[in-house]
């Protein structure tokens, strides 16, 4: 599963709905309305920001459920996804590549 542009694909697209989802990032450019993903890489980096120089929170494993809040658009082809790890409740970032 993975979330570009806007648009979140699993298997058909699902249309975003305007507006903030209630867990909504203020940094994000993208609302997801609480999409429901798993982690598709081991030892994913649940981070503080939006950047690989920030604080890891914790380690999620492949196959593990995430709630998708919002997409940070930091660049070309340089898309985070603001995130609950769904096990621990943990809030964080991870690159949308693993997700």
């Amino acid at each position: 599963m993975a979330v570009a542009s806007g648009v979140l694909l699993t298997g058909g697209a699902v249309a975003v709905a305007p507006g903030a989802s209630a867990a909504s990032h203020p940094s994000c450019d993208t609302d997801f309305r609480d999409q429901t993903a798993k982690i598709s890489g081991s030892n994913v980096r649940l981070r503080a920001k939006p950047n690989t120089n920030s604080t890891v929170y914790r380690l999620l494993q492949k196959g593990a459920t995430v709630t998708v809040y919002c997409q940070k658009n930091a660049g070309e082809a340089n898309w985070w996804y603001y995130v609950k790890h769904n096990a621990s409740g943990v809030k964080g970032w991870v690159w949308w590549a693993y997700v």
